[in-house]
C-alpha cells in the first residue's frame, strides 16, 4: 500500500573526450562542449517498491513532459529551457548529443501558444552559474488548463497552475524542484551530474474496505446509503452533510522551501518539494463513491443461506471496486487540505455461523470520519478499512426508534506516496474516537494495532467538533486479551468492585487505570514526511505513552458520568460447608454480608453494581 511517485527527468554527462572546451569563467569548471550537453532521462517509483523505467515510465507520462531550465549567473536569471517539451522517442538513445535515453528535447515540437523561436535547441551546462533550477509538469494525455512555466513567477507561492475536471486533473503530474550548485553542494546534484525530477500525482486517492469481527455471525448484503435520508444501495459511498466535495476545479503548484540554506548543513525534509493547493470550481457534490463491494470471503462454519460473506480480517479485507478495476485499487479525488467530516453509513445482514440459518438485518449502522483525518492531500493515497463489530448505533427495526447499544468501528489506514504509512484507527459513537501513531504500520498482516514503542494520539469529537478530554480520558489495562468495546463497557457499567479506579466486572474482566497514561499538552499530531495536524486546543489531544507490555488496552472517555450506582443481587449455588465470605445472605427486607461456611438451606447472593455512565471506548491492541 504505497502512494506512487516518480523520477521523470535525469541530468547526465557524456563521457569525456580528450578534445575538451570550457564554458564561462565559473568556479572549477569541468570539461564541457560536446560533452557537457544536458539530457533527460525519466524513472517511475511504484507503490509496490518496484521501479518502472524506460517505456513503462514513458506510458504513464504519456510520452511527454514539459520542463522551465533557469541559471543564475551573477545573482541574474537567465531562461534555459522556456517550457521545453521533453518527447520519449523510443530506440534514439545515443544517436544525438542531447538524447541519452530516449528522451528528446532538440528539434521537438513547440507548445502551441508559445513565443515563437526557431526550434527547440541543444543546452549545454555553463560554470560561470552559481546554480541551475529545473521544474516540470505532464498531462498525462489528459485535457487539463495550465499556465505555461513561468521563470519569473514566484515559486514559493505560484509556480503555475492547472484547472479542469476530476478527470483531467488525475492525468496530471507535476515534479520537485531540482537546484545543482556551484560549486557542490552536499546532496545535490553537481553540474553534469544525474539530477532527478521526482514527479508527484496532482490528485489524491481513496479506497475503501470493509471486514467483520462479530463473534457467531457472519456479515452479508452491506448496502450503502448515498446521504443520511437516501436509499441504501450496492455501491459503497461516503458523504457529507452537505454539497461540499469538490468535482473541478484549479490547482496551484508551489515551492515553499527553497534555497541552499534549507539544505545545509541540516536538509530541511520539505526541501524543493512540490506542494500544491486547490480551488474548487464549478458544482461540488454531496458524496464520493467507490464501487461495489467484491465479496471472496466464504462461509466460516455452517451457515446456510449465504456463500459468500465479508472479510473477516483487516489484512485482507472486503474492497470497494469501481468497474474496471481490480480489489485494491484507488479511486481518483480531488485535494480537500481543509478535510470534511464524512459519514459511512450501511445496512447489513447477520447470518448465525451455527447453522439454524438465523439472520438479524441492522439498518443504518454508522460512522463519522473526523475532519483531521480527511485531509486529502496531493499525491496521497488514503485507505479507510471499516471494522464493523458487535457493537453497533443500527437499529434492528427501523420502525422501532431504538438503537443498538455500541457503536460499529472503524480502521483508517492512510498511506503517502513516499512510501511512509499512517494508520488511524477510530472508534465511532457519539462521540467518536480516533487513534493515530505516525510509527505503526498496518500493512503488516501479524501486526497489532500499535507496539509497545508507539507513541498513540488520541482525539475525541461529536458532529465533528474536537472535546475536551480533561478529567474525561483514562486508559486501562485489560485483563482479557482481545477484549471488545462491549465487552469493557459491561465491565464499567455492571462490576463486581471499583477499588481505586479499578474496576472488577460482573463478566470477569478487570480494567486497571494506567498511571501516568494520558498527556493533554499537545497541540499537534504528528503526521508522515513531516507534515503535522496543528492549532489543536490543548486538553483535546491525547498523547498514550504508557504502553508497558504488550496486551489489550481501552481508552475510555466518560461523556455522562455514571450516577446513583444500585446494588444488585444474583442468587449463587454453594455447598454446605463452603467459604461464603465476600456473599450475602437475604431475610426477606435487607441483604447481610455472609461469614464462615455455608448451612443447609440457606441462600446466598452475589453483589454488583449497576451503573448508568455513558462512555465513548476504542480498544487498542499492543504487540
Amino acid at each position: 500500500m504505497k502512494k506512487l511517485f516518480f523520477l521523470a527527468a535525469a541530468i547526465t554527462v557524456m563521457a569525456s573526450c580528450t578534445n575538451d572546451n570550457v564554458v564561462g569563467e565559473g568556479n572549477e569548471p569541468k570539461a564541457t562542449g560536446e560533452n557537457g550537453a544536458i539530457v533527460f532521462n525519466s524513472t517511475f517509483k511504484g507503490a509496490t517498491r518496484a521501479d518502472h523505467v524506460g517505456a513503462d515510465a514513458a506510458a504513464l507520462l504519456n510520452n511527454n513532459f514539459v520542463v522551465e531550465g533557469i541559471k543564475t549567473v551573477g545573482g541574474t536569471v537567465y531562461e534555459v529551457f522556456d517550457n521545453y517539451n521533453v518527447n520519449w522517442v523510443e530506440n534514439t538513445a545515443d544517436k544525438t548529443l542531447s538524447n541519452t535515453a530516449n528522451w528528446e528535447y532538440v528539434g521537438q515540437p513547440i507548445l502551441t501558444g508559445k513565443t515563437a523561436v526557431q526550434a527547440q535547441s541543444i543546452k549545454y551546462w555553463d560554470y560561470a552559474a552559481t546554480q541551475y533550477d529545473f521544474w516540470a509538469y505532464s498531462l498525462g494525455g489528459g485535457s487539463a488548463t495550465v499556465s505555461s512555466l513561468d521563470h519569473d513567477a514566484t515559486l514559493t507561492s505560484a509556480a503555475y497552475t492547472f484547472t479542469g475536471s476530476a478527470a483531467d486533473l488525475a492525468k496530471v503530474y507535476v515534479s520537485d524542484l531540482v537546484t545543482a550548485y556551484n560549486p557542490t553542494v552536499t546532496g545535490a546534484p553537481a553540474f553534469q551530474d544525474q539530477v532527478d525530477l521526482t514527479f508527484r500525482a496532482l490528485v489524491a486517492k481513496i479506497r475503501v474496505g470493509l471486514y467483520e469481527t462479530i463473534p457467531g455471525y457472519s456479515v452479508k448484503n452491506v448496502l450503502f446509503y448515498p446521504a443520511a435520508d437516501g436509499t441504501p444501495a450496492g455501491a459503497a459511498a461516503l458523504y457529507a452533510s452537505d454539497a461540499k466535495l469538490p468535482s473541478s476545479g484549479v490547482c496551484t503548484v508551489y515551492f515553499k522551501t527553497v534555497g541552499k540554506s534549507n539544505l545545509t548543513p541540516t536538509k530541511n525534509s520539505d526541501y524543493n518539494k512540490a506542494h500544491i493547493s486547490f480551488a474548487a470550481a464549478g458544482t461540488k457534490v454531496a458524496n464520493q463513491t467507490y464501487g461495489n463491494l467484491s465479496y471472496v470471503t466464504t462461509k466460516e462454519f455452517y451457515e446456510k443461506t449465504g456463500t459468500t460473506f465479508l472479510a473477516r480480517s483487516s489484512a485482507q479485507p472486503t474492497w470497494a471496486v469501481e468497474t474496471g478495476k481490480s480489489a485494491g485499487d484507488y479511486s481518483i479525488v480531488l485535494p480537500n487540505e481543509d478535510g470534511e467530516v464524512l459519514t459511512l453509513k450501511v445496512d447489513y445482514t447477520l447470518e448465525s455461523t451455527d447453522g439454524s440459518g438465523e439472520e438479524i438485518t441492522v439498518h443504518g449502522a454508522t460512522a463519522l470520519i473526523p475532519a483531521q483525518f480527511t485531509q486529502w492531500k496531493s499525491n496521497y493515497a488514503y485507505t479507510y478499512i471499516f471494522k464493523i463489530s458487535d457493537n453497533t448505533n443500527g437499529k434492528t427495526n427501523p420502525a422501532v426508534d431504538v438503537t443498538g447499544l455500541y457503536p460499529i468501528t472503524f480502521d483508517a489506514v492512510v498511506v503517502d506516496s513516499e512510501e511512509h504509512t499512517q494508520e488511524t484507527i477510530t472508534t465511532v459513537a457519539t462521540p467518536s474516537i480516533t487513534t493515530y501513531s505516525v510509527t505503526s504500520d498496518a500493512t503488516n498482516a501479524t501486526k497489532s494495532e500499535y507496539t509497545t514503542s508507539d507513541v498513540v494520539y488520541v482525539i475525541v469529537t461529536e458532529d465533528g467538533s474536537l472535546l475536551s478530554l480533561t478529567d474525561k480520558a483514562v486508559l486501562y489495562t485489560v485483563s482479557k486479551a482481545g477484549a471488545t468495546e462491549a465487552e469493557v463497557l459491561d465491565a464499567l457499567n455492571t462490576y463486581v468492585s471499583n477499588t481505586s479506579g479499578t474496576y472488577v466486572g460482573r463478566n470477569g474482566i478487570t480494567l486497571t487505570p494506567v498511571t501516568d497514561g494520558v498527556g493533554l499538552t499537545e497541540t499537534e499530531i504528528p503526521l508522515i514526511d513531516g507534515n503535522k495536524i496543528t492549532g489543536l486546543t490543548a486538553g483535546t489531544v491525547g498523547k498514550l505513552k504508557s504502553f508497558a507490555s504488550a496486551g489489550t488496552y481501552a481508552f475510555v472517555y466518560t461523556k455522562t458520568a455514571a450516577s446513583s450506582p444500585v446494588n444488585k443481587y444474583q442468587v449463587v449455588t454453594k455447598a454446605v460447608g463452603d467459604d461464603v465470605t465476600g456473599l450475602y445472605t437475604y431475610d426477606g427486607s435487607a441483604y447481610t454480608a455472609a461469614t464462615g461456611s455455608a448451612v443447609a438451606d440457606t441462600k446466598y447472593y452475589t453483589k454488583y453494581i449497576e451503573n448508568n455512565g455513558v462512555y465513548g471506548i476504542k480498544v487498542i491492541k499492543v504487540q
